[in-house]
């Protein structure tokens, strides 16, 4: 009965501690996969923002038409300087970087910069994300809905 006893009583003592480990590397790395499940969520709304951003941005200097032209009912025709200038100011009083195109005379193209500082991440030395957003609008003229 001794050498049982002893055998079994080894075995606990050879097995002890043996959870913990396993906890620990469990809860490891569920930490891990949370982190970086947050700080991609997190990179994905700063990419929609962005875009968000360059939309509203593109809209503002689409608004800016050359008044006598359309006045004249000879169609929308951006003004490039105040497009370009309406946009950059938006983009300013947003809070994010970017650049404000006019292409030809019904087109203005804005591109937006901005960043996501990790929140996890940035323990392993990656303490930010570039989040960009591009977008187009169109200068157009309708009369009684129909567009010219």
């Amino acid at each position: 009965m001794t050498g049982n006893r002893t055998r079994a009583t080894l075995r606990e003592q050879t097995e002890r501690g043996s959870v913990s480990v396993f906890v620990i590397v469990i809860a490891t790395s569920f930490l891990i996969m949370v982190g970086l499940a947050v700080d991609v969520a997190g990179h994905l709304h700063a990419m929609q923002e962005a875009r968000a951003t360059a939309r509203e941005a593109a809209r503002v200097g689409g608004q800016q038409v050359q008044m006598p032209t359309g006045v004249r009912g000879l169609g929308a025709v951006a003004d490039p300087a105040l497009a370009a200038a309406a946009a950059q100011a938006y983009l300013s009083q947003a809070g994010v970087t970017g650049s404000a195109h006019v292409n030809g005379t019904d087109s203005i193209r804005v591109d937006v910069t901005s960043v996501y500082p990790t929140r996890f991440l940035s323990i392993v030395g990656v303490g930010s994300l570039s989040a960009t957003g591009t977008a187009e609008a169109r200068i157009t003229r309708s009369v009684e809905g129909v567009e010219q």
